[in-house]
This record gives C-alpha cells, sequence and structure tokens, in this order.
C-alpha cells in the first residue's frame, strides 16, 4: 500500500453490508477471496473520511460475537469503528475531508458513495439521494484549489436528470477523471457471452429484483455493457413504456418481448422461488410499498429492442438473454457473489476504481452512466402511466468507445 497516494472517502452512511462497508472495507481489510474476483493489496490508502449520517447503535459498543450474529443489521453504525480501528480522521464536512484541515486539496482520488441511508422518496419514488450535492462540494474544492483528481460515483449520477447533464458537463469542462456506475458490468455472465463487439443484435431481455430505480438501473448498466459495440456504437434510445401487476404477462402474450427470451433468462437464474412467477410476484413488497411485478420497455434509436422485467418474489438474481440478427440466442446469470463472498462484485469494481486512481482512465466511458442514468429516470416516470409509451428525445444520445 502506498501512503502518497492518498483517497477521500465521501459517503451518505458507513452500515455492515451498505455500499460504503462493501467498497471501502475492502480497502481498509482486503479479503483473500477478494482475489478471485481480480482485488488484492490495495496500491492506494484510504485517508480520510465524510459520513452524512450515522445509525444509532456503535458497533464498538457491541460484543464481537453478538456483532457477528447481527452482521447485516442497518442500524449499526461502522463509521466510527473502522475510523478508529484504522487511525482514519472522520471530519465533519466534505471540504476538510478533501483538504484534510489545510487550505488546499491534499488527496489524490474520491471515493463517492451516495448510496444507503435515510432519504426520503419523491413522487416518482425515486429516492433521493444527494449524489449531486456531494458533488459540487468535492468541484467547489477542486475549483478553489485549482486542481482536480479522479472521482468514483456509486451507482446513476443523480436521480434529477437535469442534474446528471450538469455533473457530466462539469466534468468534461473541468477535465475530471469521472467514472461512475454499476459493478455489475464487471463480473460477467454464467455461462459466459462471448465478446459481442461488432454482433448485430436484435433483442434483449433481463431480469432483475427488488425494484425499478435501484436495481432497474444494474439491469440497465450489465444490458449496455454486452451491446454497446454493436455496429455504428451506441445511439440511444427513442421510447419508453412500462407495464406493472397483470399488464406484465399481457404484454409479453402481445409481443412486447420475445417469450423465448424471456424463458431463457428465466433459465438460468441461479436463485429462482418455486412456482409460478405471476404468483410469486403478484404481492412483492418493496421499500415498503406492495408494487408486483413490472416491466420496462425500450425502443433504441436503431430499431434495436430491450426489455428489462422485475420479478421480486420469485427470484434474486440478474439474467440477460439476447438474440443476435442471425438468430443466436445467448443467455447468463449474473456472477455476483452474493453474500457468501461478502457481495465479491464489489471487488471487482474496486479494481476498476484503483485503475481510475492510478491511471486517470476511467474504465468505462462516463457517456454509459449518463445514458443509463437518465433512461431509468425515463423509466420512472413511465411507470406512472403504465402501458402508455413515452418518447424520450432526451435519450437519443451517441457514443462509441
Amino acid at each position: 500500500m502506498s501512503d502518497d497516494f492518498k483517497i477521500a472517502v465521501i459517503s451518505t452512511i458507513y452500515y455492515p453490508a451498505s455500499h460504503t462497508d462493501v467498497i471501502v472495507s475492502r480497502w481498509l481489510e482486503p479479503r483473500p477471496q477478494d482475489r478471485d474476483w481480480g482485488w488484492d493489496t490495495p496500491k492506494t490508502r484510504i485517508a480520510s473520511l465524510y459520513v452524512s449520517q450515522f445509525p444509532t447503535q456503535d458497533v464498538r459498543d457491541l460484543p464481537p460475537e453478538e456483532f457477528e450474529r447481527n452482521r447485516y443489521r442497518k442500524d449499526l453504525d461502522l463509521a466510527r469503528a473502522m475510523a478508529e480501528k484504522h487511525k482514519l480522521p472522520l471530519y465533519d464536512t466534505v471540504r476538510d475531508a478533501l483538504t484534510m484541515g489545510s487550505d488546499s486539496l491534499a488527496v489524490e482520488g474520491v471515493l463517492l458513495i451516495g448510496e444507503h441511508g435515510d432519504y426520503p422518496f419523491n413522487a416518482l419514488r425515486q429516492k433521493l439521494y444527494p449524489r449531486k450535492e456531494l458533488f459540487d462540494q468535492i468541484v467547489e474544492v477542486f475549483r478553489e484549489s485549482g486542481k482536480v483528481v479522479p472521482v468514483f460515483c456509486d451507482k446513476h449520477l443523480s436521480w434529477n436528470p437535469d442534474w446528471a447533464l450538469e455533473m457530466y458537463r462539469t466534468s468534461q469542462e473541468m477535465a475530471i477523471p469521472f467514472f461512475a456506475g454499476s459493478s455489475l458490468p464487471f463480473v460477467g455472465l454464467i455461462p459466459p457471452v462471448p465478446d459481442l463487439s461488432g454482433k448485430e443484435i436484435a433483442e434483449y431481455v433481463g431480469l432483475f429484483y427488488v425494484g425499478p430505480e435501484a436495481y432497474g438501473f444494474h439491469s440497465l448498466e450489465l444490458m449496455q455493457s454486452l451491446i454497446e459495440r454493436r455496429p455504428g456504437g451506441e445511439s440511444g434510445i427513442r421510447r419508453v413504456t412500462a407495464y406493472t401487476g397483470d399488464q406484465v404477462a399481457e404484454a409479453m402474450a402481445q409481443g412486447a418481448w420475445s417469450r423465448d427470451l424471456f424463458d431463457a433468462a428465466l433459465a438460468v437464474t441461479e436463485r429462482k422461488g418455486a412456482g409460478d412467477w405471476r404468483e410469486n410476484c403478484r404481492d412483492f413488497v418493496s421499500y415498503e410499498e406492495t408494487i408486483g411485478p413490472s416491466a420496462l420497455v425500450l425502443e433504441h434509436v436503431d430499431g434495436f429492442r430491450s426489455a428489462h422485467i422485475m420479478l421480486g418474489g420469485h427470484l434474486e438474481d440478474f439474467t440477460a438473454a439476447l438474440r443476435l440478427n442471425d438468430g443466436t440466442v445467448f443467455a447468463g446469470s449474473s456472477a455476483n457473489g452474493g453474500q457468501d463472498s461478502f457481495y465479491g462484485h464489489f471487488a471487482a469494481l474496486d479494481a476498476r476504481i484503483e485503475q481510475l486512481f492510478l491511471t486517470g482512465k476511467p474504465p468505462i466511458p462516463l457517456e454509459r452512466t449518463l445514458l443509463t442514468t437518465l433512461t431509468i429516470a425515463a423509466c420512472m416516470n413511465a411507470l406512472q402511466t403504465p402501458g402508455i409509451s413515452c418518447d424520450t428525445p432526451e435519450l437519443c444520445l451517441s457514443y462509441t468507445w
């Protein structure tokens, strides 16, 4: 580990198995099994912490054996314990975490983890995480210091599409090496899907669970990682249609997406319940609300079609099935590891984040995450009028890499 390359962590909350835990704790306490995911002893070090919220129970007040029995309690604060254990300053402001109490930027990289915590939902059922607000505070220190360092932003840029565009444009104008998005694109599928670069792709069906925004975003990111290098590159999405409840089965019967791809995606999931998916999903509760199944159908500018179907209550997995123009079908389940590996896919993500920090080069184009950010926002809007197609000129974004 280098004492020279210092990282500031800017986080909303740090409890067991939160995104801050599965990302940051691997820097502080690398696990031997993480090598299987490409993460080993880090070459950089966490130097400072800022955390917005603290759960009610300090983990230091629990006997070790009680903590192990309650490893995934969200009311346990890890921030103070990890700061004390690893002799890290825990600052009260974003500015102080970046300057480490000095007059100027004092770190070489920033981990922005605005995921989890007690934040409200808006009318569209988007959780109002303050990623843009935290990003703005980081940028303010950059401007005052006259220099920038690489920044990683966990998951999508913002729930607000205008704010997401502003974050993108700011990073471009200031030449900030900026990487954002999901961990899923970096772990592949089981069975593996071959490299699809240059392949003509006709259709994609992805299955996911938990909630349309939080996990629908992951499904979109997984898809983009597989299809964005098709001939001509990515050209964006022109129309979005959402379906909910009984509409999902009806839409599939009417050809909104191909039943054989849905069946192929369902067949490869490793974590699936018994019985019929319609019954299992009917009363599924997400974030204290009964939502049932839902489907997000995208019409892409180049004629490609995709569907992302939430089957919470029936499966706990991300799966993908796609058909090439020649009729070949590939299907796989995300190799994300789950609890047994302490969510090993985040070890793969950490490896890419450190690559960003050390090289100043993001491992993927930021345009991918800009598109998925704007798309999930459009989908959450479409869910307010299920069955009605919504034109999305704002999603007609092109990129290649």
